[in-house]
């Protein structure tokens, strides 16, 4: 992830910084040093959520924000991910939005927003173990064909089609330390 993350700055003509930690012990200047942490897809792969949630929040100055973004496997991309991909779903712990928003709170976070986003979007699953083979092919075909269709409904109707524990595929959750 290091050299990615420095070779993308490369390649973009970015100047930054990329700091290789363990985010349970991080460097002391780190801690207390920002003013938003945000998290795509780090929390679910942790069994103790809570104390995840707490070594993030260690990052942010009082009255900061902590954004969390995980995939739901707790619904239908769950079971999906479960069929055709079972050591991926594994190395995973399936966390629905109220355990989310209590592992947040837990931690003496205010939570402003703790809810399911998008009604459908199955981009989230990984097949990959398929890659090369007509089944990989076929499935990436008909997984693009339904989030297109998904979407068009979603814009054309969308007082039904609401993002819900059952089809959405992430959970954010947006929360202050105080």
């Amino acid at each position: 992830g290091y050299q990615q993350a420095m070779q993308i700055l490369s390649n973009e003509g970015v100047e930054g910084r990329i700091i290789c930690a363990d985010f349970y012990a991080p460097p002391g200047p780190l801690l207390k040093a920002f003013d938003v942490v945000v998290s795509f897809g780090v929390l679910e792969h942790f069994k103790d959520t809570t104390a995840c949630i707490s070594a993030f929040s260690k990052f942010l100055k009082s009255g900061g924000l902590l954004i969390t973004n995980i995939p739901n496997l707790c619904g239908l991309n769950g079971l999906i991910q479960k069929m055709i991909n079972r050591p991926i779903f594994d190395i995973h712990v399936p966390l629905n939005r109220n355990a989310l928003m209590q592992a947040h709170r837990i931690n003496g976070l205010r939570v402003i927003s703790c809810d399911y986003f998008l009604f459908v979007n199955l981009g989230v699953l990984n097949f990959e173990n398929f890659k090369g083979g007509l089944f990989y092919k076929g499935a990436s075909q008909l997984r693009s064909l339904i989030n297109k269709v998904a979407w068009v409904c979603e814009r054309a109707i969308p007082i039904m089609l609401k993002p819900n524990r059952w089809s959405s595929p992430y959970i954010n959750c947006v929360a202050v330390k105080e």
